[in-house]
């Protein structure tokens, strides 16, 4: 038995018994809000053709059988839709085929056309190794419970046996393109850069720019699934370094960042600075409460108190949710709100979009902003705050820190925010340690009223958090 094989068989263990690979999944592939594991070592062809009979079964049990599928331009992705596909048509489900399209074509396809689900086959924004399955029922996200009962269908192999069928679908691209225009009115002095980062938005951002007043210039425009010219992830700073530099050296107004799936955004002004989402958020929920007074703004709860306050100043009623986009479009739905975003990229308009998060349609958001104002995205007031920092963490051992250090907090009288992981604020500011839904990090965020806070809110931290990662006071210094 080769190492992978190895591998496979420890992975596939229920209640101490040995169950065939084909019969199982790794339980760390199953997350919150999707299916996300590293190919050929946790996640295998097998994995996405049970994937299909298992949600093709879900939906044949509530007589829905019409299934959008797409899939990034990762190197497995078309192995694992294919197989994924044969799964679905065998549990019965009408598969309307997307081949390579970005995450949000998928959604809109979904939306557009009535849809009974989706499935995008995709590793967001995770290193190329890396791939998954994100999943609508109907225009609302499939997750949490639902995801974990696909992985006990499998292992029950509590499949339907039924006729489906695959149907090629070729008109969406032209009317996704159309639709996302409409409405738009654009300055025709605007210079913008598109880095696509070798990402599946290639087609669709190529022939936007040909259609839009300005000056664009894309760069990374060819998808390569090896992502030779910077990782996936465009919220971290050093992978769009060439980015920043670019705008600045060639004096462009603005710059937007896409992950391999087109559903995150990361936006750089033209001063090379690369925006944290909850600053974008502030500068959309300004414009937006213009035109809808008094409306709910939904924020995860990484964002910082500066994007809440913005939301109340100009009439706005703030919320804070769970990190997750499937967990920000469920409170979308339940609150009525029409605007929302994560820190992580993704953003929510249901104004005049679907409501799904589309990183191309908030940067045609953001230019139509800056086609009024090119200074809106300049000069943002921001505290002292740490970006995201990522503390690698067993898969295993994360949710139990969360747990014991929330349980240390409370036994001090230290009022915790739980919404999502552990927020703590005092006189001096905030601070979140949260475990990662789609690493194996804990992810730590700090904000401080003034300077010189930083260091006592650090101390706290060091306080609880030392006795589980040992470095962190190390890892804490290059942030001071």
């Amino acid at each position: 038995m080769d190492v992978l094989a190895s591998i496979r068989k420890l992975l596939c263990l229920d209640n101490n018994k040995s169950i065939k690979k084909e019969k199982c999944l790794s339980e760390n592939i199953l997350r919150d809000y999707d299916i996300r594991g590293i190919w050929n070592v946790n996640l295998f062809a097998d994995d996405a053709y049970h994937i299909g009979r298992a949600f093709g079964t879900y939906l044949y049990r509530k007589n829905l059988k019409k299934v959008a599928v797409g899939q990034d331009c990762r190197n497995s992705s078309d192995t694992i839709s294919k197989n994924l596909i044969s799964g679905l048509t065998r549990s019965g489900m009408d598969v309307f085929e997307l081949s390579v399209c970005h995450t949000p074509m998928m959604y809109y396809t979904v939306n557009k056309f009535e849809m009974n689900a989706g499935i995008m086959v995709t590793g967001s924004h995770n290193p190329g190794e890396y791939n998954g399955f994100k999943f609508m029922l109907g225009t609302d996200p499939f997750y949490g419970d639902d995801i974990k009962k696909l992985g006990q269908m499998i292992n029950k192999k509590d499949f339907i046996e039924a006729n489906g069928r695959e149907i090629i679908m070729n008109d969406i691209f032209s009317k996704y393109i159309s639709e996302i225009l409409n409405g738009f009115d654009f300055s025709d002095d605007l210079r913008v850069v598109w880095d696509i980062g070798n990402g599946a938005t290639s087609n669709a951002i190529k022939e936007i720019v040909t259609r839009i007043p300005g000056q664009h210039h894309v760069l990374f425009e060819d998808m390569d699934g090896n992502f030779p010219n910077r990782l996936p992830d465009p919220t971290v700073a050093d992978n769009i370094s060439y980015l920043r530099k670019f705008i600045m050296y060639n004096k462009f107004d603005v710059g937007f960042a896409f992950d391999s799936d087109g559903d995150r955004l990361s936006v750089v002004n033209s001063e090379g600075q690369m925006l944290y989402s909850d600053q974008v958020l502030g500068v959309f929920a300004k414009d937006f409460l213009k035109k809808n007074p008094g409306a709910q703004v939904i924020a995860d709860v990484k964002a910082c108190n500066s994007l809440f306050d913005t939301v109340r100043e100009y009439g706005g009623i703030p919320i804070m949710e769970k990190v997750g986009h499937s967990f920000i479009k469920a409170k979308m739905k339940s609150s009525g709100a029409l605007l929302a975003g994560e820190m992580s990229g993704h953003f929510f308009f249901k104004d005049r979009w679907y409501g799904f998060d589309d990183g191309i349609y908030a940067a045609l958001r953001c230019l139509e902003i800056l086609s009024s104002n090119k200074n809106a995205f300049t000069n943002l007031p921001y505290g002292f705050v740490t970006p995201e920092i990522r503390i690698q963490c067993d898969e295993d051992k994360k949710f139990v820190i969360i747990k014991e250090i929330k349980e240390k907090l409370e036994k001090n009288y230290i009022k915790v925010i739980d919404v999502d992981g552990i927020r703590v604020s005092n006189d001096y500011g905030w601070w979140l340690l949260r475990a990662s839904n789609t690493q194996d990090a804990l992810s730590l965020r700090v904000e401080a009223n003034k300077k010189c806070d930083m260091i006592r809110l650090f101390d706290d931290i060091i306080d609880y958090v030392q006795p589980y990662i040992h470095d962190i006071r190390n890892i804490l210094i290059h942030y001071a």
